[in-house]
């Protein structure tokens, strides 16, 4: 999964820890922190030190931090790859232009942001409800809701999570760009 160049098309969400040491070199540390599992358990989830190198490598990694040199690792750091769909071949609808009826929403598209992708499962999901009903599908234009920028932006931009960022909305929809999160009014 790791030769030491990411050739990944998608984005993602962090950079493993391996992907630090190699893109970083010269850091020797790296920020973490530790949350408890719940009220009950003793267990604790590391926020930081992501990785899915083998597990004595992990154990060593632990080990290496001040204070946790007895822990003990429960279920190891695994890694996953999704498959990824070019949401530029997407119709506003999210309906794939290659296969009639046929849907993407979320992390296929390349989005990372859990808002994005519930926003594109509720435009997805509404359009294969439609076309299963016999109805014409339905999707906002970027004049008319947030939805129909993002839309919009992931169908024609598509890359990264820059697109789901703000993106300029007309005044007639009554939003606003703030700094970290778009709102509406």
């Amino acid at each position: 999964m790791y030769s030491g160049v990411d050739r990944r098309s998608r984005a993602t969400l962090c950079r493993r820890s391996k992907t630090k040491s190699i893109a970083l070199p010269s850091r020797t540390r790296t920020r973490s922190s530790w949350s408890p599992k719940g009220l009950s358990t003793s267990e604790i989830y590391p926020n930081g030190i992501s990785t899915s190198l083998p597990f004595d490598v992990q154990l060593e990694l632990v080990h290496s931090i001040r204070g946790l040199e007895q822990a003990h690792i429960l279920r190891p750091g695994y890694a996953i790859e999704y498959d990824y769909y070019d949401p530029r071949s997407l119709r506003s609808t999210l309906e794939t232009k290659a296969i009639a009826n046929l849907f993407f929403a979320g992390q296929i598209n390349g989005t990372t942001g859990y808002e994005e992708a519930a926003a594109q499962g509720l435009l997805a999901g509404l359009n294969a409800a439609r076309r299963a009903l016999g109805r014409e599908t339905w999707f906002p234009r970027r004049d008319q809701a947030y939805l129909g920028v993002l839309a919009d932006d992931l169908i024609n931009r598509g890359g990264g999570p820059s697109r789901t960022g703000c993106s300029p909305v007309a005044p007639s929809t009554g939003c606003r760009c703030a700094r970290t999160m778009p709102t509406c009014d």
